[in-house]
């Protein structure tokens, strides 16, 4: 059954809740073995990291399904992103466009990719194909050929607010 965007969003800041908490944990453990260097330790030590790597792992999943569903609802089609013939999730395309997550930091925004010309930009949000058409436009920076320029940056707020 899909959840709603409002369950997602509220099960992700849970989640970030427990993360922190869990990563705090493992800190305070970690320095306790390093005092006490014992079996025991280093076994809660083990668990603590597993415990915080499984919550890692359903943040990624959670921001996925979120990415997803925002791509979706601003009318981009799903798009195979590792070339594996499945729709990657948080991608999309529309014509020579294409968004995904920032590949480096995708809790901070999108990459929308012009294909044809070779721009690309950063995002906060997903636009629909057509404002991304624009915001390249405006903003493109000439693709270096790597997945991510160094010379990106966001779009900034108030290009995006007045849209």
């Amino acid at each position: 059954m899909r959840r709603s965007a409002r369950q997602l969003e509220e099960e992700l800041a849970r989640l970030e809740r427990e993360l922190e908490a869990a990563s705090d944990l493992e800190r305070a453990t970690e320095r306790r073995h390093e005092d006490e260097n014992t079996p025991e330790t280093e076994v809660v030590l083990e668990a603590r990291k597993t415990a915080a790597k499984s919550l890692r792992k359903r943040r990624v999943r959670l921001l996925g399904d979120l990415n997803q569903r925002a791509v979706e609802e601003q009318g981009w089609a799903p798009d195979d992103a590792t070339g594996e013939g499945e729709a990657t999730p948080g991608c999309g395309k529309a014509g020579t466009l294409r968004i995904g997550p920032h590949p480096l930091l995708p809790e901070r925004g999108f990459v929308i990719h012009d294909r044809k010309r070779a721009t690309v930009a950063w995002v906060r949000g997903v636009p629909s194909p057509a404002l991304a058409a624009e915001i390249l436009a405006e903003h493109g920076v000439k693709w270096e050929e790597e997945l991510l320029s160094h010379s990106l940056s966001p779009v900034p707020e108030e290009a995006e607010e007045q849209r």
